[in-house]
């Protein structure tokens, strides 16, 4: 994952700390202690800027507003009155940006992959922020220059690009608001007359965190099957440039209730949903549509079966197992049996391609936002990864996109990585682990890769049993005999102790026994239906056909 908490938080706190540092820095008399005000301001300007452009106006902008304070006061020595005015007129630029912002977007969406005919306009959020970005780094520059040369001259200079980016920022304002004057939403009519022309039969909406379009794109390839014209509605404009490479279908980004209300042209008959975001709500209160929830993987955990799926007209399930625990916790849907398309490539039974030695698939789920959905196995991951490389297996590591979301999760991560790597230095057994195990590397290559499979309460554990291979989960909440009560495709799996204690019995049963073979066959079944290969796709698409036409 290109962005992940830990990453973020470091980022902040660095760029943050750095700013604070260099104003304190810059208070005090000496010359060597302004010329480290200066260098610590841009750095912290710099990793703004980074975190700006995927990010937005509204990211670090105390951190940028005090790094310019630093610049201005360290410059100050060489001349107050304009290090004032150039640092002042840009502070307050950084504080109302986010405003200026919306005023120049509102009634322009961002689309991908869509013909959309409308004036090209001069002034974006985007060609906004990097004006914006440019007068502090001339501001930078000229406190630089002003220091060294001791004189004012470079910021008077400085004073005049902050004043030209204010009355460019004011310039777009107002002519955003022209825009607007003359033709209410022009952007949107265009966005509009684009889809009306497309006369779309479906719509799939998606929200979700940075990292997130995972949950969408493996569907993407089946949704393009059906044959009919569809458009994708982003509620965040960070999953626009990952939608993109992953189809060739429109995508608008639709922040607003109102800009996704407007996007709801006369073909649009039903509503496709990939997850549970809260947002959701925003489309769903349209009686008209169908509401067609998909999710993005099958599981026994509490997040499978909750009530709030009761909002949708019809829930997509691979197999009888989602119908029943829908239907043990009050929740009698109109549920469609579709199995898993994502699957259709699985190459079940014994691999044909054996290498060396046997390969393990080590997936853990993430944590969860709280510890009711915490089902993460990493507690014990080394113990597991140990277990194997004590037996010389190699080791697939494929962590869940979110894994790096909670620092204790991503430090564990981190431990097993580098045993990983230190192993297969020294043994040369060929680990897979970060990129080479996620990313474009789908479950599906890794499944196809391994012998047999470590992984917890989760999607992985429903895809994996496609394989008809041997496979262990974890039991991280300590329920012992219970645990298939709750855990229903445990009933085909070897349970692993929530403190590791019987791995050396598991890997056992894993390696050669696997005296689950034939209950692994019934749940398999149970799962996901019988169809298997190209006919589970052919089950999706006219399921899904008829779900979206009736």
């Amino acid at each position: 994952m290109a962005l992940n908490l830990l990453g973020k938080l470091l980022s902040r706190t660095a760029t943050t700390g750095l700013a604070a540092t260099a104003l304190a820095a810059a208070i005090l008399p000496w010359t060597w202690s302004a010329w480290a005000a200066w260098a610590l301001a841009v750095t912290a300007l710099f990793l703004a800027w980074r975190a700006h452009r995927d990010l937005g106006p509204e990211r670090d902008r105390f951190a940028r507003g005090v790094a310019l304070a630093a610049v201005g006061a360290a410059a100050a020595q060489q001349g107050p009155v304009p290090a004032a005015l150039a640092a002042g007129a840009l502070i307050a630029l950084v504080g109302f940006e986010p405003l200026l912002a919306v005023a120049v977007a509102t009634g322009h969406m961002d689309t991908a992959n869509l013909a959309v005919a409308r004036e090209r306009a001069w002034f974006t959020p985007r060609v906004m922020g990097e004006a914006l970005s440019a007068g502090g780094g001339v501001f930078a520059a000229a406190g630089a220059v002003a220091l060294a040369a001791e004189t004012s001259v470079p910021l008077w200079i400085a004073v005049a690009a902050a004043a030209a980016t204010a009355g460019a920022a004011g310039a777009g304002a107002l002519g955003a608001l022209l825009r607007r004057r003359r033709s209410a939403h022009s952007g949107d009519a265009a966005v509009i007359e684009a889809l009306e022309a497309l006369e779309p039969a479906f719509i799939v909406h998606f929200s979700g965190p940075p990292a997130s379009a995972y949950q969408l794109e493996m569907w993407l390839p089946y949704l393009d099957r059906l044959g009919d014209p569809y458009a994708i509605v982003a509620r965040e404009k960070v999953h626009l440039d990952d939608l993109r490479d992953a189809t060739g279908a429109p995508i608008v980004v639709a922040p607003s209730m109102s800009e996704l209300e407007r996007l709801l042209v006369p073909s649009v008959k039903a509503a496709f949903y990939v997850n549970g975001s809260a947002l959701n709500t925003h489309l769903v209160r349209f009686g008209h549509l169908k509401h067609l929830q998909l999710f993005h993987g099958e599981s026994d955990k509490a997040s499978s079966f909750n009530k709030v799926t009761a909002i949708y007209d019809t829930v997509f399930v691979a197999g009888q197992a989602a119908v029943d625990r829908y239907r043990a916790h009050g929740l009698d849907l109109d549920f469609r049996k579709v199995g898993r398309p994502q699957l259709a490539s699985i190459a079940p039974g014994p691999r044909t391609v054996a290498g060396p030695r046997p390969v393990l698939l080590y997936a853990p789920t993430w944590t969860g936002l709280t510890s009711e959905f915490d089902y993460s196995s990493l507690a014990i991951g080394r113990l597991i990864v140990e277990e194997a490389l004590r037996r010389d297996l190699a080791v697939i590591m494929r962590a869940h996109p979110y894994t790096r979301f909670n620092l204790a999760a991503a430090k564990r991560l981190d431990e097993i990585e580098r045993i990983l790597a230190e192993d297969a230095e020294r043994t040369g057994r060929a680990h897979l682990w970060g990129s080479q195990a996620t990313g474009s590397v789908s479950i599906v290559d890794c499944a196809n890769a391994a012998d047999i499979a470590v992984c917890d309460v989760s999607g992985v554990a429903t895809d994996w049993i496609a394989t008809d291979r041997p496979f262990a989960v974890t039991d991280m909440g300590g329920l012992g005999e219970r645990f298939t009560e709750t855990a229903w495709i445990a009933k085909g799996a070897y349970r692993i102790d929530e403190d590791g204690s019987n791995l050396e019995a598991v890997f056992d049963e894993l390696l050669s026994t696997d005296s689950k073979a034939a209950q692994r066959k019934e749940t398999r079944e149970y799962f996901l239906g019988t169809a298997s290969g190209e006919a589970s796709v052919d089950v999706f698409l006219k399921e899904t056909r008829a779900a979206y036409s009736d």
